[in-house]
């Protein structure tokens, strides 16, 4: 290849050729390399105990996702086929050789891009990302001379697009146009009317660019200063100067309507980036800023640590960074902007199978709305998809199969954009390939004598797998086995595979388990039962069964998962007799009698639950503790107690409900009801009451002055009773010619009722006194 240096400045031409040599050089020196690496023959690895196909292509030729090449260089089928000790053909030379040859042509188009292929040499700098693509679809095929062909071409073309680059750099150049989604139009100085705008477009001084609905573009400047013009956006550039002699540029760019968001390079020799809108003045070092304009106002966000100097009638401010304005009609109003929102999902480096991609993140109580963009690139010169002001917290995203980074940014009620979510990426693919999935056993309609089968296959590593509807765990090489437990008759065994990306994948069989001979199993109706259940206090449970089976034959018992947990024999009388464990939970089991041949020919199944709980005795209302009538009513519910005594006499219920007349005998009366279900838990309530048939004796009366004749007056009364005295007793005495009632205090324990009345001169006599008891009795005196 022929290198031609343009005339220009003397050390542009030396760095110039020193790249241009020294890239030529690794393309020289990968084509030197290609006969020795590509023509090498297989390195010979044996596969090892617990070694997996991933691990041992991970190790060898640093890339996992190599093995299904792997497995077709060695003529093996599928994995399962894989056993410790074989012997495997690993291309380990030729994977190295197709691996340099891709770093070098990278290295190559990142050092064009970087010195601007991508605006002055589109065509060449497009071929080089091209071929190399080709060489990394050709990898995934195992095809390494195609590999390091198509790699040596993408590394020649990014060669030349770096030598065209370097020459047009210091050149006047115009803008270009670097990215058109959606409709964009221009219109130059000399045209009369609006036309179409694509990709790689020139745009020069005083041009004009709009986007309409769903529209972005981005023009990118000779310094690789960028500027992306949003939907229904309308601007023009108004100056594009360079100074031959120093090197300095000015750019200015007019917001007519929409908005726009730059990126300067700040390492190039641009010297001014001028924004015009209509009525502001603009002085910016800021190499990261948003422009809005519309018939609210004006905004301005800066998200560099350079400040923004806007000036409008005289009143001016500086954005610093993160910092915000809003030019309205009542003035310049400056805020700071939101945080980054936090990206949610999909994880960074995720995969998405679905035909339309969903991206989440976590909501902000201060956002109105947001805005998303994803890009084909990490540094968004691609845009895929900006969509201004969503509301929710997520968006849903048709995206062909590619890789995508993406980033959020949260709205304030200003309507400023705030600080952009660190970027993540994200790979779409389209998989509706269903999973391998093989059933090695069962065979085809199996009919078995016993109640379990086997179930044996395998499946891709990466599948979920179910059997029956309930999760089936896989080996680490996509192996399964499990023991699946069957009922009498037709049983289907069906397993699902699914991928990742939701395909799925079905195998099934039928298993018809029929038993060699029927032999009728009954349970004594005597057992204690918890409704359905079998009930016992302990924690075993002795049963007791009846069996047609011949005497002697082998009797076993089986828990839910399907273990024995015991084994008998019939008895001569046909009988079964065995103990099970007993849980205070609900324990299911299985009984099997077996046949001469060992074949089961009798199954029954019972529950079995531990019980001790007495019954709880309710009644309706307790008994008076003191009463003057003979007889009383007492009624309640014994919950699901069998049996109810009083005072060990059988008292009759219905549904666990009963009513009893009790007769009292004169004095204290206490009764005792004892509840007991069908495994003996036993509950005892006792009460008391007593029949009081006497009213109180009255055994003394004091009514006088204790502390002399101007002291209080004292009344007490000494009075006794079987059931206990009322705490208040009506009196009425005479104090001289006054009459006076009241209510004396009574104790019951001591049995003296008192009260005191104020100093009153006169003769004191007691008129009537009236001491009643709890059973209603009253004396009077």
């Amino acid at each position: 290849m022929k290198f031609i240096v343009p005339s220009v400045p003397i050390y542009v031409r030396l760095r110039f050729a020193a790249v241009v040599v020294g890239l030529s050089l690794c393309s020289a020196l990968t084509l030197a390399a290609e006969p020795r690496g590509l023509d090498a023959p297989m390195q010979i690895v044996r596969l090892g105990e617990g070694d997996s196909i991933r691990g041992v292509v991970g190790q060898y030729l640093n890339d996992p996702d190599l093995w299904p090449t792997v497995l077709e260089i060695n003529q093996i089928a599928s994995v399962a086929d894989l056993v410790p000790g074989i012997e495997l053909q690993l291309p380990v030379q030729q994977v190295q050789a197709a691996d340099a040859a891709l770093s070098t042509s990278l290295a190559a188009i990142q050092k064009a891009t970087s010195e601007g292929a991508g605006i002055f040499a589109p065509r060449q700098i497009g071929s080089a990302i091209e071929n190399r693509d080709a060489a990394v679809a050709q990898r995934q095929t195992g095809s390494w001379r195609k590999v390091v062909s198509f790699a040596t071409i993408a590394t020649d073309f990014a060669v030349e697009a770096l030598e065209i680059a370097l020459a047009q750099r210091d050149k006047a150049a115009e803008a270009l146009v670097s990215d058109v989604q959606g409709t964009v139009e221009g219109r130059s100085p000399v045209q009369q009317g609006w036309s179409a705008r694509k990709v790689n477009d020139i745009l020069v001084e005083y041009e004009r660019m709009r986007t309409l609905s769903n529209s972005t573009t981005q023009i990118t400047f000779r310094d690789l200063s960028r500027l992306r013009l949003n939907p229904n956006s309308n601007a023009t550039i108004q100056r594009m100067r360079s100074d031959p002699l120093t090197g300095g540029e000015v750019t200015k760019v007019s917001l007519v309507n929409g908005d726009f968001y730059a990126l300067l390079n700040q390492l190039s020799e641009k010297t001014s980036f001028e924004i015009d809108v209509p009525g502001v003045q603009t002085n910016t070092g800021s190499g990261d800023f948003w422009v809005k304009n519309d018939q609210s106002g004006a905004r301005f966000v800066n998200y560099d640590d350079s400040g923004i100097e806007i000036t409008r009638n005289g009143e001016s401010i500086l954005l610093g960074e993160n910092e915000g304005a809003v030019l309205g009609g009542q003035g310049i109003e400056k805020a700071e902007v939101l945080v980054s929102p936090v990206l949610l999902a999909p994880p960074i480096g995720g995969i998405i199978y679905t035909k339309v991609s969903g991206v989440a993140w976590q909501a902000f109580d201060q956002a109105e709305a947001y805005w998303l963009e994803i890009a084909s690139d990490p540094g968004f010169n691609h845009m895929q998809i900006s969509e201004w002001g969503i509301r929710e917290s997520r968006f849903d995203a048709p995206l062909p199969p590619a890789r995508y980074h993406w980033r959020v940014a949260a709205l304030d009620q200003l309507g400023l954009p705030g600080q952009w979510s660190k970027a993540q990426d994200f790979t779409v693919r389209h998989d509706e390939s269903p999973p391998f999935l093989t059933l090695l056993s069962p065979g085809p309609d199996v009919i078995v004598a016993i109640p379990f089968v086997e179930v044996l296959g395998a499946t891709e590593t990466d599948a979920l797998l179910t059997l029956n509807g309930a999760a089936l765990d896989r080996a680490a090489d996509g192996s399964f086995v499990t023991r699946v437990a069957l009922e009498q008759g037709q049983n289907t065994i069906s397993v699902v595979a699914m991928d990742p990306a939701g395909n799925t994948s079905t195998r099934s069989q039928t298993v018809t388990f029929r038993p060699a001979a029927s032999i009728k199993i009954t349970l004594d109706p005597a057992l204690p039962r918890r409704g359905d259940a079998l009930a016992t206090r302990s924690a075993d449970l002795s049963v007791v069964a009846q069996t047609t089976a011949e005497p002697d034959a082998l009797a076993r018992v089986r828990d839910a998962g399907g273990e024995i947990v015991v084994q008998t024999r019939v008895t001569d009388s046909g009988g079964l007799r065995f103990t099970v464990p007993a849980k205070p939970s609900v324990r299911s089991y299985q009984i099997e009698v077996l046949g001469p041949g060992g074949a089961v020919e009798g199954r029954l199944k019972f529950t079995v639950l531990r019980d001790q709980t007495a019954p709880k005795i309710d009644l309706d209302l307790p008994p008076p503790r003191a009463t003057s009538e003979a007889e009383i009513d007492l009624s309640g519910f014994a919950g699901d107690a069998t049996a109810l005594e009083l005072n060990g006499r059988p008292v009759a219920m219905t549904s666990g409900r009963f009513v009893l007349d009790l007769v009292l005998q004169p004095g204290l009366n206490i009764f005792e009801l004892a509840a007991s279900d069908a495994v003996g838990n036993v509950n005892v309530k006792q009460f008391q009451s007593v029949l009081d048939l006497a009213p109180p004796e009255i055994l003394a009366v004091d009514f006088n002055r204790p502390q002399g004749a101007k002291g209080p007056i004292e009344l007490k009364v000494a009075a006794k009773d079987a059931s206990g005295l009322r705490q208040a007793a009506p009196f009425v005495v005479a104090v001289g010619s006054s009459q006076i009632e009241g209510f004396m205090r009574c104790d019951s324990a001591s049995g003296l009722c008192r009260t005191s009345l104020p100093p009153q001169d006169g003769t004191l006599r007691v008129i009537e006194l009236i001491i009643e008891d709890y059973a209603g009795n009253t004396a009077i005196k």
